[in-house]
């Protein structure tokens, strides 16, 4: 689901001639509707049970609306199956997250995870070709393709089933009625923990650069470089897996707290560099596939830090969720403006000068994360 989801912009320019609103507001789901997931899992924060059934049932609703594409096959309805997804997938990520804390030892974790993004990306490298072969056959055939992909994923709901934990009491909660909580715990961590804030301005600065570009990367690949699915598919699919294959294990011997602020300046130099190689892609399709290969290298360290720095953060603290929903929280928030904020500027100034923009934005994070790095005897963790 993932490897299709990713291809969907293209998709939505190539084969339906989606405007740059349009993609802009599809884009828009990915990083806004986490703020409804936001709420979703602030509920997880403290619990010892309920965390299996969270995860199947944002499993269920994450999936559900995308088996109906091939009846209801039209933007609208892709834009609500979308939405749902990105709410429910999102939602399932501090469950996931805190079932690993409690299930693997700390020492193994990260290694563990990394695995599991490995194989996920050379799942999708596998199938690329077909993929690619058979979104080429006819416009409806991603209906089809994302409709056999949400049943697959609801298959895995048995196995979830079957994930037991330690049977602990949760202590006694107050019903929660204070909308504004879920903020008020998001700001005191970041305004109570140094480190933890200069990470989220990081993937703030990050995170908004690639969300600017992306509708500008969709009218490029269309429009400038006139590729097909399959060309798209092995450059996303296999050259990205294959620079996520190698450099995740790598990635996972740098996290710890001290040093997850160079990985983030060395990730935003990745996401920096990487439209500066699409541009250059027109001389040839490799050099679009080394594009991926390096957008691959930096997304895997991203991925990483990402679903990780609530551990890591949290270090030995009873609970990681706090942390992952505060990073769903940023997601939404960079996610309100950025997106549309990037297709008009593309719409006013053609998708190059946007793709020079952003890659900008993102070298500039990175100098800004290397250069106001905490230093790790000025940790200041006030919890």
């Amino acid at each position: 689901m993932t490897a299709l989801y990713t291809l969907l912009p293209f998709i939505l320019r190539k084969d339906l001639g989606a405007s740059m609103l349009q993609i802009s507001l599809f884009l828009m789901l990915r990083p806004v509707l986490p703020l409804f997931s936001f709420y979703w899992s602030h509920r997880l924060a403290g619990k010892r049970k309920g965390l299996v059934s969270y995860l199947l049932t944002s499993w269920v609703l994450a999936y559900l609306p995308m088996l109906l594409l091939p009846v209801f096959g039209n933007y609208s309805f892709l834009l609500l199956a979308a939405a749902s997804y990105q709410i429910f997938s999102k939602a399932a990520t501090p469950a996931v997250i805190e079932i690993l804390r409690r299930k693997v030892p700390k020492a193994s974790r990260d290694t563990w995870f990394s695995l599991c993004q490995i194989l996920s990306f050379l799942v999708g490298a596998a199938l690329a070709l077909t993929i690619g072969r058979l979104l080429d056959t006819g416009e409806g055939a991603w209906r089809w393709l994302l409709s056999g992909a949400a049943l697959l994923a609801l298959t895995s709901t048995w196995l979830q089933r079957r994930i037991s934990l330690p049977d602990v009491e949760s202590a006694p909660q107050a019903e929660e009625t204070d909308w504004a909580k879920p903020w008020k715990e998001s700001l005191r961590l970041i305004r109570s923990d140094r480190d933890f804030a200069h990470f989220q301005w990081a993937f703030m600065i990050g995170g908004s650069a690639l969300m600017m570009m992306a509708p500008a990367l969709a009218a490029f690949y269309a429009d400038r470089l006139e590729i097909s699915h399959t060309d798209l598919s092995v450059a996303r699919l296999i050259f990205m897996a294959l620079g996520v294959a190698v450099s995740s294990l790598l990635w996972r011997r740098g996290l710890h707290r001290d040093a997850i602020h160079p990985m983030t300046a060395l990730v935003l130099l990745g996401f920096g560099l990487f439209p500066l190689m699409v541009l250059f892609s027109s001389l040839g399709l490799g050099m679009l596939n080394a594009a991926f290969f390096l957008y691959g290298i930096a997304q895997a360290g991203s991925h990483l830090l990402w679903n990780l720095s609530g551990t890591v953060f949290a270090q030995e603290q009873d609970c990681s969720s706090p942390f992952t929903s505060t990073n769903l929280c940023m997601i939404g928030i960079r996610g309100v403006i950025a997106p549309l904020l990037g297709g008009c500027l593309c719409e006013w100034i053609g998708p190059v000068p946007m793709l020079l923009l952003g890659s900008a934005i993102a070298c500039g994070g990175a100098w800004y994360v290397w250069a106001h790095r905490p230093l790790p005897q000025a940790s200041t963790s006030v919890r």
